[in-house]
């Protein structure tokens, strides 16, 4: 299968492509340089859980402006991450990652004809890449942001912010008790065993020269950040220390977060003044993707102002005939892995049950590209609705279910009131409903929507008596739905006698449903509604 092409922000182009092999498969986005080439290739080594999450947008940004620059890159998400294969359950998880960012260094070389490699890494993204580099000693350069100098520090740390997350929403500490089978963190499992791998790492104990050149960027209190830089110095690896205070990013919902663009631009700067222009770039070389997890492939929707998306096909075995496929819309500004990849492994699901499932970025949010003259990273693009519909099309289906969390709730809503092809609303968590504007729903105090708050109820009824599957599905206190329930109280209640209307409460579960039970029930939840309607 050729590559997926989709034009990036900056005016280059992106492929989105699948390597590993078989019973490994991970995801890429490969930028091919523009001129003046540098003969290099910049592996971008991706963090996990919410780290993952929050830094997608900085991620991107930071390979459109390397392959401006002359650098080939390759953003690749770690097995059991993001859209590659797998889960944090596969066994010999560490070892597996190490590898992945051998092989992702592999695929680069194939790519782009680069004769030496760079990697760079956030938290324990630097981690992994350290540790790969100290392994292989063929890596030239080493941008290390952040890292964990040991991976039991890192455990340390998600853990301690997890229960740190339940203490501050009591009713989900005593609903969610400790796993016996690992720790949380923040909506990531992560298994006893893969608790004991990471514990093993420690940069410190590493022998071998990492790279021949190395950039510390120290964004604040980064623990045992002397005693890396004296072991990098011991190493020969002729270490870099830059200090850029703060994670914002890392610590803000991605919907408001902001580019830390003056890291961003070091990264770029440094690596340029290691590497001089020298040649011309080699034509890309045509190199098929490979197998994908589930069968998946990636899609771009339209030709003018493309969407990417992730399609997952229905298991032949259960596949049905008119059976309506599934598309699911960003969850605010996250993208189509949605929050806790818990996109993913929905669209999984359902595609094991027999649905054709698509994942959608809005114009702006993930990699689908930012509509000209617009602001990127926004809740609800102007033409949100405008690019649903044609992701809708795109399916070629007389009849589609859309589902989605948050924003994704709200769209649902959307179109389940004004879309004759949709058969079917999934709508978890909405914070809007008819308003789809963030702004507005939040200063609601001081000047309430435009919308009156009675239209909620009176649209989910409407959408009902359509013949449309309205599936509702809200968390305790959940500011959007709690906020309809105590303005239209008697008209909410009066929906539960409504043929094609079902809602489900759930007592102890947050926004995104952070808890993993959280995240299991939601999907038995929605499972078990798919499979009796259809």
């Amino acid at each position: 299968m050729e590559p997926v092409e989709i034009r990036s922000a900056s005016g280059g182009s992106k492929q989105a492509l699948h390597f590993g092999g078989e019973g490994r498969p991970l995801f890429g986005l490969y930028y091919s340089p523009k001129p003046p080439w540098r003969g290099v290739g910049v592996v971008l080594c991706g963090p996990i859980g919410t780290d993952q999450t929050r830094s997608d947008r900085m991620y991107r940004h930071l390979a459109e402006r390397l392959a401006a620059a002359g650098f080939a890159c390759l953003r690749f998400d770690l097995f059991g991450t993001g859209d590659s294969g797998g889960d944090e359950r596969a066994p010999g998880l560490v070892r597996e990652w190490l590898d992945d960012v051998g092989l992702a260094a592999a695929e680069l070389r194939a790519r782009s004809g680069a004769g030496r490699i760079a990697l760079f890494g956030l938290r324990l993204g630097a981690t992994l890449a350290f540790a790969h580099a100290a392994e292989r000693g063929d890596v030239d350069a080493l941008v290390l942001w952040s890292p964990w100098v040991s991976g039991a520090k890192y455990v340390d740390e998600v853990t301690k912010l997890h229960k740190l997350y339940l203490n501050i929403h009591p009713q989900m500490a005593t609903a969610f008790p400790p796993r016996a089978d690992g720790e949380e963190a923040l909506g990531m499992l992560l298994p006893r065993v893969l608790i004991e791998d990471l514990s093993r790492v420690d940069l410190l104990e590493t022998t071998r020269r990492p790279a021949r050149r190395t950039l510390f960027i120290d964004g604040g209190n980064v623990p045992g950040r002397d005693a890396l830089m004296a072991h990098l110095r011991e190493l020969g690896a002729g270490p870099e220390l830059q200090s850029h205070p703060g994670h914002k990013f890392l610590i803000t919902t991605s919907d408001r977060a902001l580019l830390p663009d003056e890291v961003i631009d070091a990264i770029v700067r440094w690596l340029k003044d290691v590497y001089p222009a020298s040649t011309e770039a080699p034509g890309p070389a045509r190199r098929p993707s490979g197998p994908a997890p589930a069968g998946e492939r990636p899609v771009r929707i339209g030709e003018k102002q493309p969407l990417f998306g992730i399609f997952t096909p229905a298991d032949p075995a259960r596949a049905r005939q008119r059976r309506p496929p599934i598309l699911i819309t960003n969850a605010g500004s996250v993208n189509r892995v949605g929050p806790h990849r818990l996109y993913v492994k929905m669209a999984r699901k359902w595609a094991q049950l027999g649905f054709d499932v698509l994942r959608i970025d809005l114009s702006g949010i993930g990699d689908s590209p930012v509509a000209p003259g617009a602001r990127e990273n926004l809740t609800y693009p102007p033409c949100g609705l405008d690019d649903l519909g044609k992701a809708i099309h795109s399916l070629a289906s007389e009849r589609v279910i859309v589902a989605g969390l948050c924003s994704g709730g709200d769209y649902a809503f959307q179109l389940g009131a004004r879309e004759p092809m949709v058969v079917g609303a999934c709508m978890l968590n909405p914070r809007t409903f008819c308003v789809l504007d963030l702004a507005a729903v939040d200063s609601a105090d001081d000047a309430p929507p435009s919308t009156p708050v009675e239209e909620v109820p009176r649209t989910l009824r409407r959408i009902a008596s359509r013949g449309v599957d309205a599936l509702l599905v809200v968390s305790h206190n959940d500011p959007g739905v709690a906020y309809v329930d105590a303005h239209a109280t008697e008209e909410m209640r009066a929906l539960a006698g409504v043929r094609g209307f079902r809602r489900v409460d759930f007592g102890s579960a947050d926004h995104t449903f952070t808890p993993i039970a959280a995240q299991e029930r939601l999907n038995a939840v929605v499972m078990e509604h798919l499979l009796a309607r259809y």
